[in-house]
């Protein structure tokens, strides 16, 4: 789920900040440029872990208005990473249903979807309640049990797709979202944590 990903940079350093320790400021303009964004196919960015390599300074004349004498660094460094793993299975939040499927938060992620196909068979939609409801038949009784997707309930789902849009097309990459998971909770042990003792 959580990996390093290594990354170099040009990372600025403001000369009134030229008198502290580098790499503290190294460190702070790192997480403001990295923590919590996505980084197209690798993931979305949680924290700063270490310096790999940290090269000399190029300190480049300012004009007083837009650049006032910054140093750039090369820098190469070591990122704490999200991007889950096909098949891996994680929980979360439903917070929402729609007859296209399940939204689902991971508390620092909410791009998460459950499609309906993906869903246990077999399956309804409740227009009327607006969720989702697996209708469990007892194999012994032949009994029909009702199963909902509860809205603010924890569910175990397996991962089926990290998704990424296309950079080749920038107009594509406006309207879909950075990055975007997609799941499933189609085997057993998947579904409402409540589900299984």
């Amino acid at each position: 789920m959580f990996t390093l990903a290594l990354v170099a940079d040009d990372v600025p350093i403001k000369p009134e900040d030229f008198r502290d320790d580098h790499r503290d400021q190294l460190k702070r303009q790192i997480q403001l440029r990295y923590v919590d964004k996505i980084l197209p196919d690798v993931g979305l960015c949680i924290e700063f872990y270490n310096f790999v390599n940290i090269k000399d300074a190029i300190i480049y004349p300012g004009d007083g208005k837009i650049s006032c004498g910054e140093a750039f660094v090369k820098v190469e460094f070591n990122l704490i990473v999200f991007q889950p793993f096909i098949d891996e299975w994680l929980v979360g939040a439903v917070v929402g249903s729609s007859p296209q499927g399940l939204q689902v938060s991971l508390g620092f992620f909410q791009d998460v979807e459950i499609p309906s196909a993906n869903l246990r068979t077999p399956y309804m939609y409740d227009a009327k309640q607006e969720r989702w409801v697996w209708l469990y038949q007892d194999e012994e009784t032949r009994e029909t049990m009702n199963y909902f997707y509860e809205k603010n309930e924890l569910i175990r789902f397996r991962v089926t797709g990290v998704n990424f849009p296309d950079a080749s097309w920038p107009k594509e990459r406006q309207k879909r979202k950075p990055m975007s998971i997609t799941g499933a909770v189609d085997r057993d042990g998947l579904g409402l944590v409540d589900w299984w003792p």
